[in-house]
């Protein structure tokens, strides 16, 4: 019992003190015009942002982080600019101890028969041995491809599920990556569910009807740091640019090769939202784009996971213009959002289909308008559900996430099926 009591108390020290850099950060949610939201992602840490058509104060709103030494700075910035604010936590170090706390509980009850399961949450080389697995299961399936390695070594792997290796050339290909964005967790889940789903054959159309490149882990480096650090982390960890040794890690959602350095706040290495050196200079983005480019004569669909806020997000975010296949965008992501809400809690939000600047805000080297520009017809940012727990979501959601998340993007597949043929 002595011993037990030790380890106890010893992880309760770790988990006090991995989060003590948040100790009296404080929670606030803010709203105003878009273009002012847009003008602070630079500066601010934005946990997430909620549109217009669905804010109790009818214009954009935001969900922000801000030090006590941030307070007294942007307090009287927001007052002096009209935008309204309202404190939503005065301790996030609570919030993110009590998820811990959570996923801790979790992974008591876990069932240690399976690798994974839709619970809890797992770090990256569980999620690889998964993919590993999984391929020695289903060998006439799916093919896991090493792809190459992260700035700190770690392999990255992704699958290719097919009932014809890739080689029936008249079959569409459906692109879908995860945890681009090293805090959002819950997008794994969803992808390794969506790899389950096909190889058990819950869908066979899908399965035998179109080819699927599905990579569960796109960032493992910021990934584990999030995990082991810093929870809040969302950037890679590379320090191949100047000022990385104060700055390092580059938002990979900036680091696609479409209007890539028309953003001078994307430009401070020390920003959340930093750009990177070059486009795809991060090696963990050019593997999303070698896995795009390997088939993109026939890929109709890509999906960027991301967390949260209920939405599908097109092109093009840079402008606020539409592509040339506007109207098929919009009813593709409707599709794949009604499908989502006949089977989502009663609790949740409904999604949100639209523009990505004409619902949020202006963004610039996003996977989503890049996959756009080479030509893929239907790209989107789908931006999962976050319930009250928004920005944190325990692993009691994690199977209504991928569940209803399966239906959606399952949906559009259909519609991938229907416009092919």
């Amino acid at each position: 019992m002595a011993p037990l009591i030790a380890y106890l108390l010893l992880l309760a020290g770790v988990v006090h003190a991995r989060h003590e850099n948040y100790e009296g950060h404080l929670l606030y949610r803010i709203w105003g015009p878009s273009h002012q939201i847009s003008s602070l992602e630079a500066s601010i840490d934005i946990l997430s942002a909620k549109p217009a058509a669905i804010s109790s104060s009818r214009q954009l709103e935001a969900l922000i982080r801000l030090s006590p030494q941030e307070k007294e700075q942007w307090l009287p910035y927001f007052e002096k600019n009209d935008m309204g604010y309202k404190l939503v936590s005065d301790n996030l170090a609570n919030i993110l101890r009590a998820e811990e706390s959570q996923i801790n509980r979790a992974r008591e009850t876990v069932n240690t028969n399976s690798t994974i399961t839709w619970d809890a949450y797992y770090n990256s080389e569980q999620i690889f041995k998964y993919i590993d697995e999984v391929g020695e299961k289903y060998p006439n399936l799916v093919t896991v491809i090493n792809a190459g390695l992260s700035y700190e070594g770690r392999q990255i792997k992704y699958v290719r599920i097919s009932t014809t290796r890739f080689e029936d050339t008249r079959k569409p290909v459906i692109v879908i990556d995860a945890a681009v964005h090293a805090r959002e967790w819950v997008t794994s889940p969803v992808a390794l569910y969506l790899i389950e789903q096909l190889v058990t054959g819950a869908d066979k159309e899908l399965l035998e009807k179109i080819d699927w490149i599905i990579i569960p882990m796109a960032n493992p480096d910021g990934y584990e740091y999030s995990i082991n650090e810093d929870r809040l982390w969302r950037k890679t960890r590379s320090k191949s640019h100047k000022g990385a040794d104060e700055c390092p890690g580059v938002d990979g959602n900036r680091n696609f090769d479409f209007h890539f350095g028309s953003r001078p706040a994307s430009a401070d290495p020390c920003s959340i939202i930093y750009e990177g050196p070059s486009a795809f200079s991060e090696p963990e983005i050019r593997v999303i784009r070698d896995a795009v480019l390997s088939n993109l004569p026939r890929t109709a669909l890509y999906i960027s996971l991301h967390s949260y806020g209920n939405m599908f997000l097109y092109a093009w975010g840079h402008n606020g213009t539409l592509p040339s296949n506007g109207l098929a965008l919009h009813l593709a992501g409707i599709r794949m959002a009604t499908a989502i809400d006949k089977v989502k809690l009663d609790k949740a939000t409904p999604y949100i289909v639209g523009n990505a600047a004409q619902v949020l805000y202006f963004t610039s080297g996003t996977s989503r308008d890049w996959t756009r520009s080479v030509g893929i017809p239907l790209t989107y940012t789908m931006e999962l559900p976050g319930y009250e727990y928004e920005f944190i979501v325990p692993p009691t959601y994690i199977k209504q996430i991928i569940t209803e998340s399966w239906a959606g993007i399952a949906e559009g597949g259909h519609y991938v099926l229907y416009m092919y043929n």
